[in-house]
């Protein structure tokens, strides 16, 4: 274990494994692996007068009984004692404050003044796992909240190595059919994991989750409440524009099943004019575009078709066709992705039964259907924000 310990550290940062020797021989007295510490909690009270003069607890793993060579924290109402050499083991926040010289007596980072830092316990507690925890509990830990905890605390301190190996980590997972991560974390975690994503600039990450959570709103019915705020923050106007969208549909939904003849969408009391007024744009600007695209049959960019001039006729025939069709013109109004899926349904039928049409045409038929479906999810938030 203790060469796989080494080796892990030394592929990170090669000076780190002379100090991880320091560790090792320190462990059995002071610390030892978090998991074997003995500890009974004990309580001290906070000298610091900006701090609340509360009752604190050291916490049982990450507290051992030293002082040499260690630095104490304050995480709200929790002492811990930590390791300088891990804590100063990458130019990271820590390394600054570590290297300035104090006091003998009242020395900040002692037990009695500790370090104030304004994280969660579990947040620092999930911090510390990481940068204890031997390398078979690091390649196969899969709990996403310890994982999204640790890279925000990687971020925020500078451990740039933690922190690429932890993105890296949920990426993998992410992108694993059988993790099921995606399909089975709630909208808020998943929104999480994209703020996680953008804040240590992962795109891939950013790009799967943003992809899957656009997916999960429109045909699956997910809230997309859970998912604006994070969209708003970090201006994600795709994902903004899903949002609102689904949340106007929504509206016309239930205006509906209330009242079959409303010419109207019923906005809740909790939706203020601005709000409404913006939404009853967008619906008007939907419908619009509904009837642009019903009107104008793509062009079909296909090479090497003996027959293209007469596949193009049967398409724009079919095209008109499907558009008047009464699952498409049934939707809401504003329901633009409800009314292409009708159509799209329609055509491929049509294309089925029509052998008139050749396989080359038909196969460029359908991708030219979902190239302008993909336009319409891209664009929607130009129907409710304007200009971006």
């Amino acid at each position: 274990m203790t060469s796989q310990w080494l080796s892990y550290i030394g592929s990170i940062n090669t000076p780190l494994m002379v100090l991880c020797f320091d560790i090792i021989a320190e462990a059995p007295a002071a610390f030892d692996h978090p998991r074997r510490t003995q500890y009974t909690p004990g309580l001290v009270r906070a000298r610091e007068a900006p701090r609340l003069q509360a009752v604190l607890v050291r916490d049982p793993v990450y507290f051992a009984e030293s002082r040499n060579g260690f630095c104490a924290f304050q995480v709200e109402n929790t002492l811990f004692n930590v390791h300088q050499v891990l804590l100063s083991r990458e130019q990271s926040a820590f390394v600054d404050m570590l290297s300035l010289p104090q006091p003998a007596k009242g020395a900040e980072g002692s037990d009695e003044t500790p370090v104030f830092l304004s994280d969660t316990v579990q947040q620092f507690r999930d911090f510390l796992w990481a940068l204890y925890a031997p390398p078979n509990e690091l390649f196969v830990e899969t709990g996403i909240d310890r994982l999204l905890n640790v890279a925000e605390m990687a971020n925020k301190y500078c451990f740039s190595s933690l922190e690429t190996w932890t993105i890296e980590r949920i990426y993998a997972l992410a992108k694993e059919p059988n993790s099921g991560l995606l399909n089975a974390a709630a909208p808020d975690v998943c929104g999480r994991i994209l703020g996680v994503a953008i804040l240590c600039d992962h795109q891939k990450l950013q790009d799967l989750v943003t992809q899957h959570l656009v997916s999960r709103i429109l045909w699956y019915n997910t809230p997309p409440e859970a998912v604006l705020g994070i969209a708003e923050k970090y201006q994600l106007h795709t994902l903004i524009g899903v949002c609102y969208y689904r949340q106007l549909v929504n509206l016309e939904r239930t205006s509906i099943c209330r009242n079959s003849r409303a010419a109207h969408t019923a906005f809740p009391e909790s939706i203020d004019i601005e709000k409404r007024l913006q939404f009853l744009a967008a619906q008007q600007s939907l419908l619009r575009l509904w009837e642009h695209i019903r009107s104008l049959p793509p062009t079909l960019s296909c090479a090497g078709c003996p027959s293209h001039a007469e596949c193009e006729l049967a398409w724009q025939l079919m095209w008109f066709q499907a558009g008047e069709i009464d699952e498409a013109l049934r939707q809401g109004s504003a329901d633009i992705l409800g009314r292409m899926k009708a159509l799209m349904l329609a055509l491929r039928k049509a294309m089925a039964e029509a052998p008139s049409m050749t396989m080359q045409c038909k196969m460029a038929a359908l991708e030219a259907i979902t190239e302008i479906r993909d336009e319409v999810i891209e664009g929607l938030v130009t129907h409710f924000v304007k200009p971006l």
